[in-house]
């Protein structure tokens, strides 16, 4: 690894911006290893396919390690079966074509996420919107097939987007007071997993681990193989075959939001699968938005609502919050990367020069 100059966060939130190399050793898409001097009977990797990507955790070798991440995987396939839209007979699609009508009883999971969304919803002034089925549908990114709608099927679909239009009843019941309005988790249900496999592996005895879903989301629990938290590779999200920095991460979590993996092109102009809400088209100005959090929901749910929001909502958000930061790169200046708010669960370490 070349050498390394370390930078704390802050306690104060705060603006900076970052020189080109420096920006390029802190965002992009999220690779993790463990670190090179551990010895390798003392950490395995293990992995397992859900939700579209593979979910990994590095964990310590042995049975206990072992039978905690198949209590964090068995969680995880068991919230894929409850949460996502594309699983006919999942709790979600239950709610989706029954709310409208009457209100519909769902489980503990589904109302404590629903929760979560409503109050991350009201905090980033409806950026962070799970409500916006409708209008993943009407650009065809839910079924594969992207493409500019019409503007007679636009002007419908945000009609059925307005997650105030959610009522959540003390008695775990769910209602919609819009017959078209679907949820979709697809920007929050790999964080919530990653929390709650956490939860289950901390229950088998396994309090240190790094979690991993795909490359957007990252969980690092405990202090890592030598206490000195753990060291997560970063990419660029453009030039992706570079590694150009780490973090060192203390119990907190990652989310990584960007159009570099759903999109289309047509005359030129390239549309991502991230939809403003408020206007139905994908938001610009940002190309990739990197949000570290306490927890895995809150930062994937945060990193498209910066990225929708730009960067004077995480400005105004992270204002008024400490612990979360927000490194977002701008499409106009691929050198000028900026990193809003604080945290003192995560160094960043920038190469020298």
């Amino acid at each position: 690894m070349p050498d390394m100059q370390s930078s704390p966060m802050t306690n104060q939130a705060a603006m900076k911006v970052f020189n080109r190399r420096q920006f390029l050793s802190l965002n992009g898409s999220l690779r993790s290893e463990a670190r090179q001097e551990v010895h390798p009977d003392e950490w395995i990797r293990v992995s397992r396919s859900a939700m579209a990507c593979s979910f990994e955790a590095i964990i310590p070798a042995g049975d206990r390690g072992l039978l905690a991440s198949q209590a964090c995987f068995d969680e995880v396939d068991r919230l894929e079966s409850i949460l996502s839209v594309f699983r006919p007979a999942s709790e979600l699609n239950r709610l989706n074509r029954c709310a409208a009508a009457d209100p519909v009883s769902v489980g503990p999971e589904l109302f404590e996420l629903l929760q979560a969304c409503q109050s991350i919803h009201e905090e980033t002034e409806g950026s962070f919107n799970v409500a916006t089925g409708a209008l993943s549908e009407c650009w065809g990114f839910q079924h594969g097939k992207p493409h500019i709608p019409t503007a007679e099927s636009l002007a419908a679909a945000l009609k059925c987007v307005d997650f105030r239009r959610v009522s959540l009843g003390q008695d775990q019941t769910v209602s919609f007071c819009s017959p078209g309005l679907r949820i979709n988790f697809g920007a929050v249900g790999k964080g919530y997993a990653l929390d709650r496999g956490a939860a289950k592996m901390r229950a088998c005895g396994t309090r240190t681990a790094l979690l991993t879903a795909g490359y957007s989301s990252i969980l690092a629990a405990g202090e890592g193989p030598d206490g000195a938290g753990w060291l997560v590779g970063l990419r660029h999200p453009v030039f992706k075959d570079q590694r150009m920095g780490t973090l060192r991460l203390h119990s907190c979590a990652i989310g990584t939001s960007g159009q570099e993996e759903q999109w289309f092109e047509i005359d030129g102009k390239r549309y991502g699968h991230i939809l403003d809400p408020r206007t139905g088209f994908p938001p610009n100005g940002t190309l990739s938005v990197t949000v570290i959090a306490d927890s895995a929901t809150l930062a994937d749910a945060l990193a498209t609502a910066f990225f929708v929001g730009g960067p004077e909502l995480a400005k105004r958000y992270c204002d008024v919050r400490e612990g979360v930061v927000a490194v977002m790169l701008l499409e106009n200046d691929l050198s000028q990367p900026i990193v809003i708010g604080s945290s003192d669960r995560a160094v960043l370490e920038f190469m020298h020069g």
